[in-house]
């Protein structure tokens, strides 16, 4: 995502990228069978700063984005009643393949943008919390 981020970066782009940075070990973790990782950049704050930073960039991605990005998502929807780390094991992977094909920006802003969902889904913050 840094790549794919405008020069100099602003503070709301450093702030979401030390977010992924956390989400991203925590979700590492849980996909190992490790609970330690669960909470975070998974708290109420966090949520809000992420869902501001990629509210506005929903205009950046397309059919195809989409596509591409459910392509590896979707996967783990196919086993019943996954655990925890089925999910976030998909998101790990699903990472690591769009950013090993050179994905276009696009289909990684709605790759984070459907993560916000998963994670939602996976630990709600609270009985008000809703996926994106």
């Amino acid at each position: 995502m840094r790549q794919t981020l405008p020069r100099p970066l602003d503070r709301s782009a450093e702030r979401y990228l030390r977010l992924l940075d956390r989400r991203f070990a925590a979700l590492t973790l849980i996909a190992s069978g490790s609970a330690r990782g669960a909470l975070a950049g998974l708290q109420p704050s966090d949520r809000a700063l992420a869902r501001r930073y990629l509210a506005a960039r929903k205009a950046d991605w397309h059919d195809g984005d989409e596509n591409l990005v459910r392509g590896h998502l979707d996967r783990w929807e196919r086993g019943a009643r996954p655990s925890a780390a089925e999910p976030a094991r998909a998101l790990v992977d699903g990472a690591s393949a769009l950013a090993a094909i050179g994905a276009p920006p696009g289909a990684l802003w709605f790759f984070l943008w459907e993560m916000e969902s998963i994670l939602a889904g996976l630990f709600p913050a609270d009985k008000e919390e809703r996926p994106c």
